[in-house]
């Protein structure tokens, strides 16, 4: 498991974070989409929320009848669809890409009209997530996407939202919960330089990232932010630091990682493992580490050594524990 995470930050650690909070926490989404287009919505409509999950076959040039996910991360509240997506690179593709995933699930949406002559098709409103940018540049900016036929234009706006922008207040005061994992991106360049602990960029990074992360520990004990989304958010977090701190030697890297460990990770499950013992449930307690490491949100290793087995019997266990659900 300890090789998948690697392999997992080396590769596209920011695409992996932004579908995992898509997928498990959604919720977190709606602040970030009401300020992108400038809505509000209501309780209700809050907790009527759906995701729109886009999968759609496509027919290569040879013929061949091929899968392709489309996009994951659209949402419908009060009767509007609402899709964004994120970008960590300057590809110049991005567009293109919204452009498409708009018209499938445009299409989705799709209504026939009574008389059977006609059917209404209707473009969701897109935003994008910026993930870097550069130092004087608005929080937001906008692009847009032009759509043309027999000389009549529609102009689709697309909300910017640049998180390098936003600071520790714009994040915790507004809500943002959806943008934590990512704040520490803004430090990538700087951590290239420094090769001491000693240097006091360092420090001053070390400071206020851990300033940062206590808010997260804040909001959970206040009850803000649930305990098992606090961990949800920690961990992701880890894999974005794990990321942005690689140029760092070992010592340097563990450390400034494991700012978002400790009191943050001693949460909802370490306490029920501990309740399980104490009371004889520790199959209980077994079955929810079992749910955290199937959902990605707790590493094999850490799971296995909370339970005092090795990595080894803990997956063996699980295998077991879930192909007896399936029966």
């Amino acid at each position: 498991m300890k090789e998948e995470r690697e392999n997992m930050v080396s590769g596209t650690p920011f695409d992996d974070v932004f579908k995992t909070e898509t997928e498990k926490m959604g919720h977190f989404l709606i602040p970030v989409i009401e300020m992108m287009f400038g809505i509000k919505a209501t309780l209700a409509e809050r907790e009527e929320m759906e995701r729109i999950a886009n999968e759609r076959y496509f027919v290569d040039d040879d013929g061949l009848k091929i899968s392709r996910k489309l996009s994951d991360s659209c949402f419908k509240i009060a009767g509007k669809y609402y899709h964004v997506e994120c970008q960590s690179t300057e590809d110049g593709s991005i567009l293109f890409r919204l452009a498409e995933y708009n018209v499938r699930i445009a299409l989705d949406g799709a209504e026939q009209m009574s008389d059977g002559y006609a059917i209404s098709i209707e473009l969701p409103s897109s935003g994008l997530i910026k993930l870097r940018g550069f130092e004087g540049q608005d929080k937001f900016s906008e692009m847009k996407i032009i759509y043309r036929f027999s000389g009549q234009e529609i102009v689709m706006p697309v909300p910017v939202m640049n998180v390098q922008m936003f600071s520790e207040d714009d994040i915790y005061n507004n809500e943002l919960y959806f943008l934590i994992p990512f704040y520490a991106i803004r430090y990538e360049k700087r951590f290239r330089k420094i090769s001491d602990i000693s240097d006091p960029e360092y420090v001053k990074i070390y400071t206020e990232l851990k300033e940062y992360y206590g808010r997260l520990i804040e909001a959970c004990e206040s009850g803000i932010i649930t305990e098992d989304d606090t961990r949800k958010l920690a961990e992701l977090s880890k894999i974005i630091l794990s990321h942005v701190t690689r140029k760092l030697n070992d010592e340097l890297k563990e450390r400034m990682v494991n700012l978002v460990g400790g009191q943050v990770l001693e949460l909802q499950e370490d306490r029920w493992l501990k309740r399980g013992r104490e009371e004889g449930r520790l199959e209980g307690s077994k079955s929810l580490l079992f749910s955290l490491v199937k959902d990605k949100v707790l590493d094999v290793a850490i799971a296995s050594e909370r339970l005092g087995e090795s990595e080894a019997e803990f997956i063996k266990e699980m295998e077991e524990y879930y192909k007896s659900q399936k029966g």
